[in-house]
């Protein structure tokens, strides 16, 4: 039995803490699994995050305060000898700073590193960090997308060639509605949704503005953080206060694409999304940014790529989603290549005998 922990900075729903969790979840007999988050404290994770519960047993907080505390060095690294973990597995920059200063005496513990996206690079600060610590011990660095490796090899120098094992969703959980119609103009409202933490990054507001004076349509944004108030304003401000519902977090994401017609994601920055898997999985299309490794994962014959902040590039596209109708399906496409059970076995391959 091989003991994997997954590092992470937090255990707020999102979407690297959902796939850690379907990593616990789904990983093989073989690998145990268990997950540490630097930042929070376990009951109002807990209680914020009910969900969490089901995994209560193998969830380890050390609520680390604001700023580098070497306290939280030395208590990931008694975690990780109590526990006897063979393997750690961090993602972006804060648990790759504690995971190797933790185990730089303990080498008997394989550090995998995994790089969601390579936007957060552009900031020198991260850059050299990400550097140092790649050079100060021998990690296996991943890569969630081709697009994003490409970007790391560029960005981090020679000799960095991460390895690329594409992001994984349930594709069993997230599976079609018996029931789903598919919308026919005049008959019912065509409903858009979009999931995501409301921050400057998503650029809901350009999702927004995209529904302005197209009739018959509803927009459900699911998903919370400190963009809300001024999201709110906006819809005010535009009249559309009966066409978008801002419905929160919410645990029930297979119910929440059920819904829809259409996902759409205008975000300005992204590596490979998992919601645009999720909605596609339900055989739900999409509209997406094209940014990041986005373009990655959309099925070609059902979703579109948008030019990044055009309003009116979206406006036009919604309308023609409304308009179409199609023989294919992009559960095919994201059932072929992005099921979760597929990004583990991918994983597993890299874990030394």
């Amino acid at each position: 039995m091989k003991i994997m922990v997954e590092i992470i900075q937090h255990l707020k729903p999102g979407g690297i803490e959902k796939l850690v969790l379907d990593i616990m979840r789904l990983q093989e007999p073989e690998v145990e699994v268990y997950i540490v988050a630097l930042e929070g404290e376990e009951l109002a994770c807990l209680q914020h995050w009910p969900a969490l519960k089901s995994y209560q047993d193998r969830l380890i907080f050390l609520d680390k305060e604001p700023g580098f505390k070497l306290s939280t060095i030395k208590r990931l690294k008694k975690v990780l000898t109590n526990l006897r973990a063979d393997i750690i597995h961090t993602h972006h920059i804060g648990p790759l700073l504690y995971g190797v200063m933790a185990t730089l005496r303990l080498q008997s513990i394989q550090h995998i590193h995994t790089e969601h996206d390579a936007w957060h690079l552009r900031d020198n600060k991260q850059l050299q960090m990400t550097k140092l610590m790649l050079r100060l011990k021998h990690i296996t660095l991943v890569a969630d997308a081709d697009t994003v490796g490409m970007q790391l090899s560029q960005v981090l120098g020679r000799g960095v060639n991460p390895v690329t094992i594409l992001n994984g969703i349930d594709t069993e959980k997230f599976s079609p509605s018996l029931s789903h119609s598919r919308y026919k103009h005049n008959t019912r409202v065509f409903k858009i949704g979009c999931a995501a933490r409301l921050v400057k990054e998503k650029s809901l507001d350009v999702l927004i503005k995209s529904i302005a004076n197209i009739p018959d349509v509803e927009l459900y944004i699911a998903g919370d953080g400190p963009e809300k108030q001024n999201l709110n304003k906006l819809v005010l401000e535009l009249d559309l206060s009966t066409k978008v519902k801002f419905i929160g977090y919410t645990d029930d994401m297979v119910g929440f694409y059920h819904q829809l017609d259409l996902f759409v994601l205008t975000s300005s920055n992204e590596g490979l999304p998992l919601s645009i898997l999720e909605s596609q999985s339900c055989n739900v299309p999409v509209l997406c940014s094209d940014v990041g490794a986005v373009h990655e994962g959309v099925c070609q014959n059902t979703g579109h790529l948008i030019r990044l902040n055009t309003v009116n590039e979206f406006h036009i596209a919604i309308q023609a989603q409304m308009k179409r109708t199609s023989e294919y399906y992009p559960r095919d496409f994201i059932t072929k290549h992005f099921d979760i059970r597929m990004m583990i076995k991918a994983y597993n391959q890299l874990i030394k005998e």
